[in-house]
Formats: structure tokens, sequence, C-alpha cells
């Protein structure tokens, strides 16, 4: 079949023809991005991200930070019930470690200025779901009123062998609460 039958039938059927390709906008090309990145050159605002790292919180027992600030988007790291100053988990299972865990939580928010009114989504992971009324129990008292999105998993293992991690997603700055639907 003549090259120009074979492409005009390909054509026909959808597959591209290699010589009408067009190359991708050089800000989309990796290999042709300056020091500014891509969004520099898409004409795009460039945003801020900051560590967010209190000595009041358990340092990160991996290659992560205990918190993320991009914008107004704060990402805090998963924490467990672990003592601050000794390093260990709390004793008295799986309620006093939420409690730590929680507490954790909100010295990290406090280090960037927010408290438990900022978080708007929460991940809380347990080894046990049977724990799932005693978190739910301790979580109440930190979380009051509007509560923020959450979901809740049993996995099969947690750091340093705790019940319970908590992760969040939480808003910097002013929010203001709006009830009903939108």
């Amino acid at each position: 079949m003549p090259g120009g039958m074979l492409r005009g039938l390909l054509c026909k059927v959808g597959c591209k023809v290699q010589r009408r390709a067009k190359a991708a906008p050089s800000w989309l090309d990796p290999r042709r991005r300056g020091p500014a990145g891509a969004a520099a050159s898409a004409g795009m605002a460039t945003l801020v991200k900051k560590i967010i790292h209190t000595a009041k919180a358990p340092a990160a027992v991996g290659p992560y930070s205990q918190a993320v600030l991009v914008d107004r988007t704060m990402y805090i790291a998963g924490q467990i019930g672990m003592d601050p100053s000794s390093g260990q988990l709390v004793p008295g299972g799986v309620k006093e470690q939420a409690k730590q865990a929680l507490q954790n939580m909100g010295e990290i928010l406090k280090a960037a200025h927010c408290d438990y009114g900022n978080v708007v989504k929460t991940t809380v992971l347990m080894a046990d779901m049977k724990d799932f009324d005693d978190v739910n129990e301790v979580y109440k008292q930190f979380f009051k009123g509007d509560f923020p999105a959450r979901a809740a998993y049993q996995v099969a293992a947690l750091p340093k062998g705790a019940s319970v991690e908590i992760e969040a997603v939480a808003i910097s700055g002013p929010l203001s609460d709006t009830k009903g639907n939108l």
C-alpha cells in the first residue's frame, strides 16, 4: 500500500500521523524549564512552600516534615501518640494515644498560627477498627461543632507500634462558617 494511502487510512481510524503532530508548548516540556519553572513561563503566580516545625511536637520519625504550608493550605503529617520529650508512645492504650496525637497536632497548628477550627479534613488510621468509638470519644474533645471531613481506616500496622495515627489538612488564616447547602 502506498504511503499516502496508508496515512489516509490511519487518519480515518483516529490514529495520528507523526508529521502532523505538533510539539507541546515549551512551558510543558520539563527539559525546557528555566530556573523559575514552568509556572513563571506560563504566567502563573509562584506559590510559597513553608515547612512548619515545632519542638513541642515529636520530631518526624522518617524523611518528612511535621507540616507543609502551601499558600493557605497546610498538610499535617500523621501524628501518633508519642510524647515529644521522651520520644516514646504514651501509656494507657488507644484513648491516651489518640489524645496525645491530637495534642501533637495542636502544637503544629499553633506553630502555624492556627487551631483546630482551621482543620478541614482528617484521616484517622487505627490498628484495630474496634477502637473506633474510643477514638471518636477523644476526637470530639478537640473538634467541636462543625467537624472537619474525615476518613477512618484500619491498617495492618502503624509506626512505633502505635494504635492510632491522625493526619490533617488545614486552612491558614480566617475562615467563616456557613450552614446549609451551596
